[in-house]
């Protein structure tokens, strides 16, 4: 590697750090690419009582949603006011249209199309990126996702967490890891772009046990990765378990690390979508180290202290890959 355009972070010492997403839609796209989060208002079946009650125990009422408009208006007139914002506020020429919030292939597939289809509605979207659960793809949605393809790049979000289905489990995901597998393998064989979610530091969990769902994915062929610390935020059922002394956060050193370790192990071609989890203002409980920094977040500190320990190590993303 002798230049940028393999998206990957750049130190002063000119070492190559990790494949950020940033630097992936500079190269892919040419020009300043902006997600504007949209709320399809469905929901999860572990939410509805298809499957259980409650959902995810770290999940707020809201589903966790980053959500800047109004979640009852039309998904197109959503898009239509992210564009305009976005484009003023950020100098953006092109759109990521991202449905985040609960499962956003959870219901009938002539339902999800006319979604879809706003998403994709105005001309500057190049990116349409699907929040969902891996037991909410079935083969009849991934052929819809897949009609997508020569009109837009598709991402499918997909929340795993963990592979230790007893830890799945507890937080009441209700679906197992081998389904995220399986589902991942369906959707790859329809080559579809998959970005696999984590969550480090859920209640019960051992750094082996952490190390083993780094090993499992950095083994599948996922094309993206979001990796977060676990937040506990009010009014969450994991809340209740924090002040109970279930479970400890993970030290910010603990956690620096651990991201540091999976990088070095994951391929250099997967996508770095997120390395640290932000909380809106007033939700975070713990870490206390993840709360907002005097009014502002301290993600770029943390993003920050990441890259120092990589280059502490003389190491980078891929450094120890196994093909």
């Amino acid at each position: 590697m002798n230049n940028i355009k393999d998206g990957s972070k750049v130190t002063n010492d000119n070492k190559y750090l990790y494949h950020s997403l940033s630097s992936y839609l500079k190269e892919r796209f040419g020009t300043k690419v902006q997600r504007v989060t949209l709320e399809a208002n469905l929901d999860c079946p572990n939410r509805d009582g298809l499957k259980a009650f409650g959902g995810c125990s770290f999940c707020t009422a809201d589903g966790s949603s980053a959500g800047a408009f109004d979640v009852n208006d039309p998904i197109s007139e959503q898009l239509q006011d992210g564009v305009k914002l976005f484009s003023k506020r950020f100098g953006a020429s092109k759109f990521i249209s991202y449905l985040q919030s609960f499962t956003n292939t959870y219901a009938p597939v002539e339902k999800l199309k006319k979604i879809y289809d706003e998403a994709i509605s105005h001309p500057d979207v190049v990116v349409l990126a699907i929040g969902t659960r891996p037991d909410c793809l079935s083969n009849e949605v991934l052929d819809l996702i897949e009609s997508y393809k020569e009109k837009v790049e598709i991402w499918l979000d997909v929340g795993l967490q963990t592979v230790h289905n007893t830890t799945l489990d507890f937080i009441n995901r209700v679906h197992s890891s081998e389904e995220f597998f399986d589902a991942l393998y369906r959707a790859k064989k329809r080559d579809l772009i998959v970005c696999a979610h984590t969550i480090f530091g859920l209640p019960g969990e051992t750094t082996d046990m952490y190390y083993e769902t780094m090993r499992k994915l950095a083994d599948s062929p996922i094309d993206a990765i979001k990796i977060h610390q676990l937040l506990v935020l009010e009014k969450t059922k994991i809340a209740k378990q924090y002040s109970d002394g279930l479970f400890k956060e993970l030290e910010l050193k603990d956690y620096i690390n651990l991201v540091c370790d999976f990088l070095e192990i994951l391929s250099p071609d997967v996508v770095i979508h997120r390395l640290f989890a932000e909380a809106k203002p007033g939700e975070l409980i713990a870490p206390k180290w993840a709360e907002q920094d005097g009014g502002r977040r301290n993600k770029q500190q943390i993003l920050r202290m990441i890259e120092a320990e990589l280059v502490k190590r003389g190491t980078k993303q891929g450094l120890k890959f196994k093909n």
